[in-house]
């Protein structure tokens, strides 16, 4: 008893990580395979990830995922690691796209800890991280593969190391060299993982750079010059280490006459004109109602926070909807909430920042609070400028976009509780709203686990807008529903007659990867899409709608070129077998000859010949390609 005591004291801090480590992976497991999340851009890189194993390394990208509504790419870092992962596992199961999530949120644990340590108390920091794990927000976008959803780990290690460079280059450590090539590496991620950080994380790490070295400068006025040549050697560590990363994206640009960076410039533009139907001073003001959501949301996992719009044309008009007014309660809340923690946040950075120009003058230097300073300037520029950076799509911000935030998020909320805990009667007031963050999380998370559990079994109709997660679908859908359709259409299928094809219609979310899991069954050659009318006479019609709304396929004419042979519900979703009426036997027989054609413009050897002449924006180039 004794040994096991001196064992756990010993051993404290690698213990307490480990449990926390195994209650988020808990959250993060349960019921995984079952209710994965696996739709449009999942199926998208499945089918590049499984095409790569199946051919070959060589057919790696040079490019990355495509920024959203745009033919600009990303770096291919996400999509080497989950490759990587996939080899290892040798499989390409959906299941196996979600590796790279989940082994981020193992290594985010101690990685986060470490950050929190160097603003708080061990007990601090141990608070702090598991309110983190626990968080519904992590939870969500941890459960299942997407690019974006690698920036917290990254977010955490790229500040950590460049705040480890700060020090060690301050206190003229050797380490410094590794620090920066650390961080370097890390941002070079970093900003392969989503457009947010590619636009803000090259402002933010600038910003503070500058601050840094006229912080130096201020200390070491009669050796400034040494210090700066050494400041240029770190410099172009960085850039070194940076450029490396982005190796297939330089190849890239090199093959394909800088098609990338043209589509960079004109996709800054077109974003910034995206919403042309709200004024300049309607985006700045809705931008100010952008964080208290997110932040509310972040750390609480409520939503329901919906805040009125001020328009400003043709009158100055407040407009509250239903929403609006249901939720008054909860906005209200996150407003206060933000305005609290972000207010005491800013008071509070700026008193330090008072202090250390104070210490500055009189030459007493205390290391805690350049390390405390260093960080308190560095998360403010990380907040702020990506904040106000999207200002012109304010109105359009995906709840993806605070993943670059979520780690400062959780800082200032920490530093907001401490500072209450150091108030009179603050411990109980402390300890009461740390364990109704705990249950407010946890709560969330089992309202979105039985919404899940509920979606293969009843459609509810009317199911909540998801704040954390935005769908453009309005009803929740497992890789569960999609595998017991895909059996039971390849089970139809195969007790059918030999046709040609196989053709399938379902919305844009869905007919990927129910196309994916029924690829290797049906075989890719008969596997086709169809958007409305028939192509084929001899062929297998399938279709996949909504149970409560089918309308979505049964629209227009349809019904007449198609009867409804045998269905299936499947939750929220319904399956059908269809058969070609008269009239649709002989629209298929009027458009097999266009059918025809468009399988032989379709032909992958001459799209990829004629993107080695005359590359575009669409076109991607792959490893194989540098050698033709």
């Amino acid at each position: 008893m004794q040994y096991t005591k001196e064992f756990f004291i010993k051993h404290k801090v690698v213990i307490i990580i480990i449990l926390i480590i195994a209650w988020g992976l808990f959250l993060r497991l349960f019921h995984l395979a079952d209710w994965l999340h696996f739709q449009l851009d999942q199926a998208r890189d499945a089918y590049l990830i499984k095409d790569i194993m199946e051919k070959g390394i060589g057919e790696l990208p040079l490019l990355g995922p495509r920024a959203g509504g745009s033919f600009l790419r990303l770096g291919p870092a996400y999509y080497y690691l989950t490759y990587l992962l996939a080899k290892i596992a040798g499989s390409a199961h959906p299941i196996v796209f979600v590796l790279p999530e989940l082994l981020a949120s193992v290594a985010f644990v101690p990685m986060f800890y470490l950050l929190a340590r160097r603003l708080f108390t061990r007990n601090w920091s141990f608070v702090l991280t598991v309110l983190a794990v626990n968080s519904t927000f992590l939870i969500t976008y941890d459960r299942f593969s997407w690019n974006p959803n690698l920036m917290p780990l990254f977010t955490t290690t790229t500040i950590y190391a460049w705040l480890k460079y700060l020090e060690s280059r301050r206190e003229n450590n050797k380490k410094s060299i590794l620090w920066i090539a650390l961080s370097a590496l890390s941002a070079g991620f970093l900003i392969q993982l989503h457009f947010e950080a590619f636009i803000a994380l090259p402002i933010i790490l600038a910003i503070s750079a500058l601050a840094f070295c006229l912080w130096l400068w201020k200390f070491e006025k009669n050796n400034f010059k040494r210090t700066a040549l050494t400041l240029i050697r770190d410099l172009a560590i960085f850039v070194a280490v940076i450029l490396t990363t982005h190796t297939p994206v330089i190849l890239n640009e090199y093959i394909s006459n800088g098609a990338n960076t043209k589509e960079f410039f004109a996709t800054i533009s077109k974003k910034q004109d995206k919403d042309v139907f709200h004024s300049f001073p309607e985006k700045v003001i809705q931008n100010l109602t952008v964080y208290p959501k997110g932040f509310y949301n972040v750390i609480t996992g409520n939503g329901g926070v919906y805040f009125p719009t001020v328009l400003t044309r043709p009158n100055l008009n407040l407009l509250c909807d239903h929403n609006c007014r249901e939720n008054f309660g909860s906005t209200i809340a996150a407003a206060i909430l933000f305005l609290a923690a972000g207010g005491f946040f800013l008071f509070y950075a700026c008193q330090k920042t008072k202090n250390s120009f104070a210490q500055a003058q009189s030459r007493k230097i205390i290391k805690k609070d350049l390390r405390e300073y260093e960080l308190l300037i560095l998360l403010i520029v990380w907040v702020i400028v990506p904040w106000w950076a999207f200002y012109s799509i304010s109105f359009n911000l995906r709840p993806r976009f605070y993943l670059f935030v979520v780690v400062p998020f959780w800082i200032i909320a920490g530093l907001f509780l401490r500072k209450i805990y150091r108030a009179k009667k603050g411990k109980l007031i402390t300890a009461a709203l740390v364990i109704i963050l705990f249950i407010s999380n946890l709560v969330n998370q089992y309202a979105s686990f039985n919404n899940l559990a509920s979606a293969e079994l009843v459609d509810k109709e009317n199911y909540p807008e998801d704040q954390i997660f935005y769908r453009n679908e309005r009803y929740p859908t497992t890789l569960r529903q999609q595998t017991q359709i895909s059996q039971w259409i390849k089970e139809k299928y195969q007790q059918g007659e030999n046709r040609d094809y196989l053709f399938i219609w379902a919305p844009p979310y869905f007919y990927r990867p129910i196309m994916y899991l029924l690829e290797d069954s049906v075989g890719e050659e008969k596997l086709r899409y169809f958007s409305s009318n028939p192509s084929w006479q001899n062929a297998h019609y399938f279709a996949v709608s909504s149970t409560t709304d089918p309308n979505d396929f049964f629209r227009k004419d349809i019904p007449e070129l198609f009867q409804v042979s045998d269905k299936k519900s499947f939750g929220t979703l319904t399956a059908y077998q269809l058969k070609l009426t008269e009239k649709g036997m002989g629209e298929a027989k009027k458009r097999e000859k266009k059918f025809r054609r468009s399988n032989i413009i379709a032909d992958p050897v001459k799209a990829k010949r004629k993107c080695l002449e005359k590359p575009k924006p669409e076109c991607r180039f792959v490893w194989n390609d540098l050698s033709n």
